[in-house]
């Protein structure tokens, strides 16, 4: 909604498809694999080392960015275009838009593109937030409350991420 508002949607013709996606891609995807990403950090990262907040975090933000970041770009890319037949917004509801289904391969090869075009400036983003927050959640946040943490700061991630996937 943040998103599509400050890009100068009006509420009243807000993309409620696009959201839906999005919000799906969040709980389906990201939130099962953020909890078996942390685990695996805490269960990898030795527990007497000193600093080992920093640790986790280079090791999270040496490798989670890259590869979330194209998974959820592909994902996204190919989860729209599947539905790109049908519309749902507010004031029209749910409506047939006349687009056509271009294919799997074709999805597949325009989300490599999107990928090509929006990791580096998008991990650009990533590293001047996600450091800093990542410090704060390893340091601070018990292991069962991080990807609770990590969700809460993702509100804005996400609206960072919707925008270059919409533009």
């Amino acid at each position: 909604i943040m998103s599509q508002t400050l890009d100068g949607v009006k509420l009243s013709v807000l993309d409620l498809k696009r959201l839906i996606v999005f919000s799906m891609w969040g709980a389906v995807g990201f939130t099962p694999f953020g909890f078996k990403w942390y685990n695996l950090i805490e269960a990898t990262v030795p527990k007497d080392i000193p600093l080992r907040w920093l640790a986790k975090m280079a090791m999270d933000q040496s490798i989670f960015p890259a590869f979330m970041t194209t998974v959820t770009f592909m994902s996204l890319t190919i989860l729209e275009g599947l539905l790109v037949g049908v519309g749902f917004t507010v004031d029209k509801g749910l409506f047939a838009t006349g687009e056509t289904f271009k294919g799997i391969g074709a999805l597949f090869s325009e989300g490599v593109q999107r990928v090509k075009k929006t990791l580096v400036p998008t991990l650009v983003e990533n590293y001047k937030v996600w450091p800093a927050a990542q410090v704060l959640n390893f340091s601070v946040v018990p292991l069962k409350f991080q990807v609770l943490f990590v969700n809460c700061v993702a509100v804005w991630w996400n609206f960072v991420l919707s925008m270059t996937q919409h533009h």
